[in-house]
């Protein structure tokens, strides 16, 4: 939707979609002054439950920065933190259900999203159009065909966007990004991305009127129409197609993007995925209503380097499993891990001792107000433009898994081949499902899906030889909310 087709929409009704309210409450300060500086930075926060309420409370320990305006599709939620952020700075934000109503506000310079996954390009893409520069949660899109879109938006209209990404912005990374690139410690050879973390059964909710303070409609915006039910708001659209990418695209980005980092932001040339939705659940033969895979493996090809994805959500006992989320790079002579180089043949440890180019101060949300302040001397630590791969790869491998076929296991291994590091990685997983559900399971019977090896062209951002797939790179539009071709 252009930027003029917005406004005009809105025009025609404050109300616009689905009865959603405005609210309107001044932008002064408690004493009635006029709020204004030459340096102020005015931010609206969209989407402020839980990981918005970081990016309000953020932006409120910066310096000459103004949380001055709140869009939630839950008016409630809306309420609750202009009441926060009025007590905490004696300044009162406005309010709104309907993030195009904030975008109309002149005095609005960036958005911040937070908003579910599904929003995130296209509200990305509209700020851009309404000049506001832009900070919006990794993935930062909800489809590879979306992720493009805002790209381009951020390129046409001269905005800053920058990625929630946040490890761009630590030493730490910026010094592993370093030793890889360098091949001080060893030519690179394969690289692994974990994002495992716990996470329990959501059973079945039924179907029902959506809240009367959730905007319905505005909350789906870009996703077709369908009924409410309670697995989806808050939190756990994650774990639903239409609204979230699973694992692999809510932590996985983090992950992902120190690949890219350190190897070059890039396409996969191929991509072969597997894993299974399994719960704790025997009484409904161990399903809920989710839909993405409690595990998931996905190979990628990296020119020729291996990428390895791993993640497994069903928790076992302690002893028997260590959740992980990190990154790996595996060189010929060992293996970086944090900010540590572990030789092969098991010598002592080193701490990694290479030049690198220090990320911009501040943090990721620091580093953002500094450049939109000052874009002559301050460059983004997280810029959506490279950013954009992390989240590429998490539909990459989504997509090749949707396409997968019924498979046992031990068929599946016999598949992946001599792949040492995937071998390992799916091995731990087996002896963690072996705890966690004893006699009850037998491995070969649990639902594993597999996918053919994929092929991708990185030019058209398509695979070459699966049309199925490619439908997964994108979504039908819904009007007015359709990501559009032309930004």
């Amino acid at each position: 939707m252009s930027n003029v087709n917005r406004r005009s929409f809105l025009k025609k009704s404050a109300l616009a979609v689905g009865g959603a309210s405005v609210f309107a409450i001044s932008g002064t300060s408690a004493s009635g002054q006029i709020i204004g500086a030459n340096d102020r930075v005015q931010v609206a926060v969209s989407g402020v439950g839980g990981r918005g309420g970081d990016h309000v409370n953020s932006y409120r320990g910066l310096r000459n920065v103004e949380v001055a305006y709140i869009v939630d599709a839950d008016g409630r939620r809306v309420e609750e933190r202009i009441t926060q952020v009025a007590e905490a700075t004696g300044r009162t934000p406005k309010g709104t259900q309907d993030v195009r109503a904030m975008l109309d506000d002149k005095d609005i310079d960036a958005v911040s999203i937070a908003a579910t996954n599904h929003w995130h390009a296209l509200q990305t893409i509209w700020a851009c159009q309404a000049g506001k520069h832009v900070y919006v949660e990794k993935p930062g899109n909800q489809n590879l065909f979306e992720g493009r879109k805002a790209v381009e938006a951020a390129a046409k209209y001269d905005r800053l966007v920058q990625l929630g990404t946040q490890r761009r912005s630590e030493d730490q990374w910026a010094r592993v990004a370093a030793a890889v690139k360098s091949a001080k410690y060893g030519k690179l050879v394969a690289a692994k991305a974990y994002a495992s973390r716990p996470r329990n059964s959501l059973r079945f909710k039924p179907i029902e009127n959506a809240p009367a303070n959730l905007d319905w409609n505005q909350w789906l915006g870009p996703v077709q129409m369908q009924p409410y039910h309670g697995n989806l708001v808050p939190y756990n659209w994650h774990w639903f197609w239409d609204t979230g990418n699973g694992e692999i695209g809510n932590n996985g980005p983090h992950y992902f993007d120190l690949c890219g980092w350190a190897m070059g932001e890039k396409h996969p040339s191929s991509v072969i995925s597997f894993g299974c939705r399994f719960v704790r659940e025997p009484r409904e033969f161990y399903r809920d209503q989710a839909e993405t895979p409690t595990i998931q493996f996905a190979l990628y090809d990296m020119g020729g380097i291996p990428l390895i994805f791993e993640s497994c959500n069903i928790a076992g006992p302690r002893e028997s499993w260590d959740p992980t989320e990190t990154t790996e790079f595996y060189t010929e002579i060992g293996v970086i891990r944090g900010e540590w180089f572990h030789p092969n043949g098991g010598g002592e440890r080193q701490r990694l001792d290479v030049e690198f180019e220090r990320p911009g101060s501040g943090g990721n949300f620091g580093n953002f107000i500094n450049a939109v302040r000052n874009r002559t001397s301050v460059k983004l630590n997280a810029p959506i433009d490279k950013g954009v791969y992390a989240g590429a790869l998490c539909h990459w491998g989504n997509a090749a898994y949707r396409t997968g076929y019924r498979e046992a296991l031990p068929a599946i291994r016999e598949k992946m081949g001599d792949n040492t590091l995937l071998q390992e990685g799916i091995e731990k997983v087996i002896a963690n499902l072996k705890v966690v559900f004893g006699d009850t399971v037998k491995i070969e019977d649990i639902p594993f899906q597999v996918s053919e090896k994929l092929v991708i062209d990185t030019e058209k951002e398509q695979f070459v030889n699966s049309p199925l797939g490619n439908s997964f790179l994108t979504r039908a539009p819904r009007a007015p909310f359709a990501v559009p071709d032309q930004v």
